[in-house]
């Protein structure tokens, strides 16, 4: 019978688990290298989270990591491709398309967003992408988690503050 490794330090799950984290995400992905690049997260994801403390099944945990991981970069994705589309019918409008320099404008704007929305909890994530990426209403958006509308401006102001406080880092 195969005994797994213990994962005791961090740097001991890295050498028992990488391997098998990285197998797990080739499956899961098209691209080899988007697989080594989430492994890599992934562990870098817990070398940041502060002390660690051994999970009981470390394949469990670090799959579990690893989906997270998955689901933010679907939803910065869904934002890359909205900024796209957006972008795509603005130009539509206009008689040239836009400077170097608003382009790198949007993208910094992108980017300060992403950060913002890492540094959210997952419920104002969700509140936020689902108001402004998927157009839900704040009644629909309180009837799926069963809190008040109320409670969901909260969460959007939040997030908007979260979001300017990002830009204005930045500068």
């Amino acid at each position: 019978m195969n005994v797994p490794p213990p994962a005791d330090s961090l740097d001991t799950l890295y050498k028992g688990y990488h391997g098998w984290l990285l197998g797990w995400l080739r499956r899961r992905l098209d691209c080899p290298h988007n697989a080594a690049d989430l492994a890599q997260d992934t562990f870098v994801r817990l070398l940041s989270a502060g002390a660690y403390v051994a999970p009981r099944e470390p394949r469990a945990f670090l799959a579990t990591v690893a989906r997270r991981l998955l689901v933010d970069r679907s939803r910065r994705q869904k934002l890359e491709q909205a900024y796209r589309e957006e972008l795509a019918r603005y130009v539509e409008h206009l008689d040239q398309a836009p400077s170097p320099e608003q382009l790198l404008a949007a993208v910094n704007a992108l980017e300060h967003i992403a950060r913002a929305l890492e540094q959210m909890s997952s419920r104002v994530r969700q509140v936020f992408i689902l108001r402004h990426l998927e157009g839900l209403s704040h009644a629909q958006i309180a009837e799926r988690f069963q809190v008040s509308s109320k409670t969901v401006q909260n969460d959007l102001v939040q997030a908007l503050l979260q979001c300017h406080a990002a830009s204005e880092s930045a500068r």
